[in-house]
């Protein structure tokens, strides 16, 4: 398995297409303890990252535009999403082809980019309780000798895992950590949404066999 930008076209219309079918579930996720448009937000977002694609575009060139496009929407998912994006895009262009060792490293940059920027930690209730735990269960799976799908659904494990876990925490960071006791037993909008994306992911890599 390659990651390349017409992989990860597919990639980010298919999470789109997600993302507006669960629009209303993340919006009232969000509802319990913040604002209540997280679905909407993440709408615009990926609408942006969308219209943003070049079909001329390399991997590295796509996920920049993806980073700018999405850094552009309100609140904190923008930003933290559009920092993930850009260290990827960062990490793909160090790498030679982007194989599942490769995307391996893209993802832990990721990941270190959501710590950097929402300052946040394991535990603290944020997209990070999935997106740490999948990029670490994918990059084991690859050292194990994983194809790209297997690897994949590893990690969507681990994402699934960390939803559930981080469910029955009080939300720590953003403005559902002053209404701690409402978020305790209900998945985090953030973290919700990134498991999404693992779930597309999955489906986009099995289809693509």
């Amino acid at each position: 398995m390659t990651l390349d930008a017409a992989a990860a076209r597919t990639f980010f219309s298919e999470l789109l297409r997600q993302i507006e079918l669960h629009q209303v579930l993340l919006d009232r996720l969000d509802a319990v303890a913040g604002d209540g448009d997280h679905g909407a937000t993440m709408v615009v977002g990926m609408r942006a990252v969308v219209a943003a694609q070049r079909e001329d575009a390399s991997l590295p060139e796509l996920l920049r535009l993806a980073a700018e496009a999405f850094s552009s929407v309100g609140g904190s998912i923008g930003p933290l999403w559009g920092t993930a994006l850009l260290r990827a895009a960062r990490a793909a262009e160090e790498q030679t082809g982007a194989d599942v060792e490769n995307v391996a490293v893209m993802l832990t940059e990721a990941v270190q980019g959501l710590r950097d920027r929402g300052r946040s930690e394991l535990g603290d209730k944020t997209l990070l309780d999935v997106m740490e735990p999948a990029a670490v269960a994918f990059a084991a799976a690859v050292r194990s000798g994983a194809t790209g799908p297997k690897a994949i659904d590893c990690a969507l494990e681990a994402a699934q895992q960390g939803l559930a876990e981080s469910a029955r925490l009080p939300a720590r960071r953003g403005r559902a950590r002053r209404l701690q006791a409402r978020s305790v037993g209900v998945d985090d909008p953030g973290a919700a949404s990134a498991c999404l994306a693992w779930e597309t992911a999955a489906r986009v890599a099995a289809a693509a066999v």
